[in-house]
C-alpha cells in the first residue's frame, strides 16, 4: 500500500470492580503483514483474561507465520484451559489480517466489524463455514484511503441493558454514533475512545461486562519534524537546519534557543502568541515558515507525562485536543498526526536552564521516555542527535 499507513487505536473498560479486563488484543507485524486479533474471553476478570489472552497472541503469531485459519482456530480451542465452574474454554475474537490494500476479516462471536467508508457506514461481503461447531464469517476487503474499520467486543453492543439502553446499544445505533462522530482527520484512537466512552455512558459509569473497541485507519503518512535545542558546536547551525527543513512534513521546534537560531536561519522575526500561556504551560510563538514555537524543557516534560497517561489511560485523546496552549498543541501533532516522527536533539548546553538545575543528560532522559510512549502508540520515531 503506496505511501499509506495502517494506524491503529485501542480503548477498553473494565467490568465494574474488576481490576483486570476480559478482553485482549494483540497487534502483529511481520514486513508488509499485519495482524491484529480482539478476543473476548468467557466470564470476566482474571479467568476471562487469560482465555482472551491466550487465544490473541496464539491466533495473531499463528496467522502472522501464514497457517491455515482452521488448523490455527483448532489449536488455540484444543489448549485453553477449561473453566471448572461451567465446563467450557471458551473465547470470541474478531482477526484482521492487513497485507498490501486488503484486509482479511475472520469473525467468531464478536459483534460484526464495522467499515466506514467515506464517513459512512460500508456493507462488505461475508462468507460463513463452520469449523467443528464454530460458525466463522470471513470477509476480504479491498481497502481504500481514510478508511476506518472498527472491531468491538460484546460489551459495548449490550451497553445499556437494564439502565439507559434496555435493548442495549443496537448496531446500526452504533453504526449511526460511529458515522455522526467521523471526520476525515479523526484519529482511530480518538473514535475508539469515543465509542467506549458513550458505552460507559449508557451503563451509567457501572458497566456489567468488559467493553472494548480496536479501531484501524488507512491513512497518508505524515511526518511531523521535531527540533530541540542548537547543535553542540555552532559551525553546525547551518548544516543540520537545511537537513531539518529538507524533511516533508511538519516543522516545529521547542526551546528559545531554537527558536533564535531559526529565525537566523531564516531570516524571519519570532512573534509571540498573545494569552497563549497559562499557569503551568509557557506562551507559544510564530515563526514564518514553522508550524510550531513552542518553550523547551518545561512543555517537553509535560508532552512526556502526557505521552505516558496515553498509552495507559486510552480515553485520553478525548480531550488531548481541547487546548490551544503549546502543550495541547504538541500533544495533538505526535499523537493524533503524526505516522512517522523525527526529533533532532540538539547538545548545546543552555545556560538559561542554570536555575532549573536541568543538564543535558536529565532533558535526554525526558525526550526518552516520549520516544518510548510513542513508539508505544505505533509511531515510527527516529531520533538524531547534533
Amino acid at each position: 500500500m503506496v505511501d499509506l499507513f495502517i494506524e491503529s487505536g485501542h480503548a477498553s473498560i473494565n467490568k465494574h470492580d474488576e481490576t483486570l479486563c476480559g478482553d485482549s488484543y494483540s497487534i502483529k507485524k511481520n514486513g508488509e503483514q499485519l495482524v491484529a486479533v480482539l478476543s473476548d474471553g468467557l466470564g470476566s476478570g482474571v479467568k476471562a483474561n487469560i482465555l482472551s489472552t491466550l487465544t490473541a497472541n496464539m491466533l495473531s503469531t499463528m496467522m502472522l507465520n501464514r497457517l491455515p485459519i482452521d488448523e490455527c482456530i483448532e489449536t488455540v480451542a484444543s489448549t485453553l484451559p477449561m473453566c471448572r465452574e461451567r465446563k467450557l474454554a471458551y473465547s470470541t475474537f474478531t482477526l484482521a489480517c492487513f497485507t498490501d490494500s486488503t484486509v482479511r476479516l475472520v469473525q467468531y462471536d464478536n459483534p460484526d466489524a464495522v467499515l466506514l467508508r467515506n464517513g459512512k457506514n460500508y456493507a462488505y461481503d461475508t462468507g460463513i463455514h463452520f469449523i467443528g461447531e464454530k460458525k466463522i464469517c470471513e470477509s476480504t476487503i479491498s481497502l481504500m484511503e481514510n478508511d476506518m474499520l472498527v472491531l468491538m467486543t460484546d460489551g459495548i453492543t449490550n451497553a445499556g441493558i437494564g439502565k439507559l439502553s434496555p435493548g442495549g446499544w443496537k448496531r446500526e445505533e452504533v453504526i449511526e454514533f460511529l458515522e455522526r462522530w467521523y471526520t476525515p482527520d479523526i484519529s482511530p484512537q480518538n473514535l475508539a475512545a469515543r465509542l467506549v466512552e458513550a458505552g460507559n455512558v449508557l451503563c451509567m459509569d457501572s458497566n456489567d461486562d468488559d467493553m472494548t473497541a480496536l479501531v484501524f485507519k488507512v491513512r497518508p503518512r505524515r511526518a511531523i519534524n521535531v527540533m530541540i535545542g542548537p547543535p553542540a558546536d555552532p559551525k553546525d547551525d547551518a548544516r543540520v537546519l537545511k537537513l531539518f527543513f529538507a524533511k516533508e512534513g511538519s516543522h516545529i521546534c521547542c526551546g528559545g534557543s531554537t527558536a533564535h537560531m531559526i529565525s537566523r536561519y531564516l531570516n524571519k522575526p519570532i512573534i509571540p502568541v498573545e494569552d497563549s500561556g497559562t499557569d503551568k504551560v509557557p506562551a507559544i510563538a510564530t515563526i514564518d515558515g514553522m508550524d510550531l514555537v513552542t518553550e523547551g524543557i518545561i512543555t517537553l516534560q509535560q508532552v512526556a507525562d502526557l505521552a505516558e497517561q496515553y498509552v495507559s489511560d486510552n480515553r485520553l485523546s478525548i480531550t488531548i485536543n481541547s487546548g490551544n496552549d503549546g502543550v495541547s498543541l504538541l500533544c495533538a501533532y505526535l499523537f493524533e498526526q503524526a505516522t512517522d516522527i523525527n526529533f533532532f536533539f540538539g547538545k548545546a548546553e543552555n545556560t538559561a536552564n542554570d536555575d532549573l538545575d536541568i543538564g543535558m543528560d536529565a532533558k535526554a532522559i525526558v525526550i526518552n521516555r516520549l520516544i518510548s510512549s510513542l513508539r508505544e502508540m505505533g509511531k515510527n520515531v527516529k531520533i538524531s542527535r547534533c
